[in-house]
């Protein structure tokens, strides 16, 4: 008798590439991109290689003044972002392959270029990125408003709320909306937070909470 596994692990990550993907062998070939579907971005640094971490002030906005000169010379939109300590999330559309490609490309290699020899340099002998970027396109309404739900959640946690465990993973309707609600937008200085998105097109990323408990497994 032929026995089956329940799923197939290479379609689990078939729109997935990069970061700790680039250890197996799922991460490997042509990057996964989508001019129709949004992407998930993430981008993540060696925490002793920046002093300070991303939230440094100086490096805070140096990542700022990246993100958006490149997201608009290679015609990226950007919806939203949140910038932790030690890696970034990113919510991206783009058209041809090529600026895509480019943008995950140029953006990291600026930000390492500006940082070296700075006094916000760490340890010499760490690369600043830990990984290659990873991405994930975004299919369907769902999971896109899982993903813009689940970096509000990051954003609001480096403002200052409480670190959630399980994610979204068992929130609330209310408590999906309280992330959307500014309530934490002042506990953190003014300079350090995250923006609106730059790009070709700016869009409000304050509204259209999921409807109900939703869990980043709903990505799968």
């Amino acid at each position: 008798m032929n026995h089956q596994t329940p799923f197939n692990t290479r379609n689990v990550h078939r729109l997935s590439y990069g970061g700790d993907l680039r250890k197996s062998s799922f991460g490997r070939g042509s990057r996964p991109l989508s001019a129709k579907n949004p992407i998930h971005l993430v981008l993540k640094i060696n925490k002793f290689a920046v002093r300070g971490g991303l939230r440094n002030p100086h490096v805070f906005r140096l990542l700022n003044t990246l993100l958006k000169r490149y997201s608009l010379k290679f015609f990226v939109k950007i919806e939203q972002v949140s910038i932790q300590n030690d890696h970034v999330h990113i919510l991206i559309r783009g058209g041809r392959r090529s600026k895509l490609q480019s943008f995950f490309r140029v953006v990291p290699g600026q930000f390492a270029q500006r940082l070296t020899d700075t006094p916000q340099r760490g340890r010499e002998d760490l690369k600043i990125w830990k990984h290659r970027p990873f991405t994930r396109v975004v299919k369907g309404h769902r999971a896109y408003k899982t993903v813009r739900n689940y970096i509000q959640l990051n954003e609001c946690e480096a403002n200052g709320r409480p670190y959630s465990k399980n994610r979204l993973r068992g929130m609330s309707h209310e408590q999906i909306k309280e992330l959307w609600s500014g309530k934490w937008d002042d506990r953190y200085p003014r300079r350090h937070r995250g923006w609106v998105g730059y790009g070709v097109e700016t869009q409000k990323t304050h509204k259209d909470p999921v409807e109900g408990p939703c869990g980043w497994a709903e990505l799968e």
